[in-house]
């Protein structure tokens, strides 16, 4: 079934009764996988141990610069990317850290939002990829 790429999550209400799977372009297909690696923390796959990423280890860890966590988090994901994306041709990963106050006007909420940027080149269609998406991490408040 090569070149046959499904959205995730599946409904399976379609398929029990009996209708296609909702089909989608491989660029779709790759940002899909990225979005699963980077929100996976390694060893919760249990049938590939080596899936998701090391970001997840650190998630309150509050001592870490934003320099620290960029390099880290981009270092994590490329390494993952590589090993289990192998339909595109990694070229970066780039990672934004900024603070972000979830708080009211008597309490301050702090997290730091993380931005992940992939570029590479699909190698099916050797057409140029990006991907772009964000999350929360730490729980800082005061």
């Amino acid at each position: 079934m090569k070149g046959i790429y499904y959205k995730t999550p599946m409904n399976f209400e379609t398929i029990v009764s009996k209708k296609d799977a909702e089909k989608i372009s491989i660029d779709h297909s790759i940002s899909q996988q990225i979005f699963l690696i980077s929100t996976t923390a390694m060893g919760e796959c249990k049938f590939d141990e080596t899936f998701g990423t090391e970001i997840w280890e650190m998630d309150f860890d509050l001592l870490k610069s934003d320099n620290t966590l960029k390099e880290f988090i981009a270092g994590s994901m490329k390494k993952s990317i590589s090993m289990h994306e192998k339909r595109l041709l990694l070229e970066d990963v780039e990672v934004i850290v900024v603070d972000y106050n979830f708080g009211s006007m008597g309490k301050r909420k702090m997290k730091k939002r993380v931005v992940i940027s992939v570029r590479g080149q699909v190698l099916e269609t050797n057409r140029p990829f990006f991907f772009q998406n964000s999350f929360f991490v730490g729980p800082l408040s005061y």
